[in-house]
């Protein structure tokens, strides 16, 4: 009878601690890609962070044209990655329900979930380097040391910018 206790309350714990993590989307924080939380917010966030950036390189309008084609194929992959994942939560809350839970099926769509997250980052990274490729090299100079300055220098930038009226585009 003790084991039975010992191994029910295991399974609660565990079962309790994935649905947790389900529940904020494996991510510590609210779900979906727009609501700009967790790791796909993180990645929405860096992606708002870099168009923030892009407004201060005085892009042209094919440098715009291309740029906004990139950011639409990303976005629309990011949904579509973002309810793939969802969908995988939904099964693995469905894996814990089971009386036993098969913990061989649960760990592996664990696993699926976070090699999802990690395509979902590496996707977006490779956006980003695609936009990149599109600056011009004094662009790409002036981006690298916005970037690296970091958000509070970028305030501070931008508004020194408005402040003065130098361009922004």
């Amino acid at each position: 009878m003790k084991k039975l206790a010992v191994i029910v309350a295991a399974v609660s714990i565990v079962a309790l601690a994935v649905l947790a993590y389900g529940d904020m989307g494996g991510r510590g924080m609210g779900s979906g890609m727009m609501g700009g939380c967790g790791m796909d917010g993180q990645m929405m966030g860096a992606e708002h962070h870099m168009s923030k950036h892009l407004m201060g390189l005085d892009l042209d309008e094919q440098q715009k044209t291309l740029i906004g084609e990139i950011k639409s194929r990303m976005m629309k992959e990011m949904i579509r990655r973002s309810a793939d994942m969802r969908i995988a939560q939904i099964e693995l809350k469905d894996l814990l329900r089971q009386d036993p839970v098969d913990m061989k099926a649960v760990e592996a769509k664990v696993k699926q979930l976070e090699m999802m997250r990690t395509e979902m980052h590496l996707s977006h990274i490779k956006a980003m380097e695609d936009i990149k490729t599109k600056l011009t090299p004094e662009q790409r100079k002036k981006l690298r040391e916005m970037m690296e300055a970091g958000p509070m220098m970028e305030e501070m930038g931008m508004k020194h910018e408005r402040e003065h009226g130098m361009k922004q585009e």
